[in-house]
């Protein structure tokens, strides 16, 4: 038995439909999920590079409260007993030096140099900070414990 000339071409367009809609949506996902990456799924290098970035930002222009977010809970008020000794500091550079991410993308570790000047003193400084950051399960919150090498010399000049 033959299909009449009008199924067919209904047929016919409704595959078509159905084909653009998929080709549709499989664009739309994506975009949505961005470049492939088969090893870090769920960007996790890439949102810690930017909260790294902002935290250092955020040290370099002396925020120092602003930078006091991005720091584990239970070490703030160490965090912040330590960045006193720059107070009196105007920083002028950094450099971070390469990023140590652990295989399961969950704990990092970045040295980063600061270079500062008091504004009692004409000589420049280097000011060096231990960057140890983690995320809790499989978020993406990076926060970090940060051990400070040279306050002491800042402070006292």
């Amino acid at each position: 038995m033959a299909i009449p000339r009008p199924l067919r071409s209904l047929v016919r367009f409704e595959v078509l439909r159905s084909l653009i809609a998929l080709v549709a949506l499989a664009a739309l996902a994506g975009c949505a999920a961005g470049e492939f990456r088969p090893t870090d799924p769920f960007d996790r290098k890439l949102s810690f590079s930017e909260s790294q970035h902002r935290y250092t930002v955020l040290i370099r222009w002396a925020e120092f409260q602003k930078a006091r977010a991005f720091v584990l809970e239970d070490h703030r008020e160490k965090f912040m007993a330590d960045i006193k000794a720059f107070e009196e500091a105007r920083f002028t550079d950094y450099e971070s030096e390469e990023v140590d991410l652990d295989e399961e993308k969950r704990k990092a570790t970045v040295r980063v140099t600061y270079t500062a000047y008091l504004p009692s003193s004409p000589y420049e400084v280097e000011i060096v900070e231990i960057q140890e950051w983690s995320r809790e399960g499989m978020g993406n919150a990076w926060q970090v414990q940060s051990s400070f090498e040279g306050g002491p010399k800042v402070a006292a000049n």
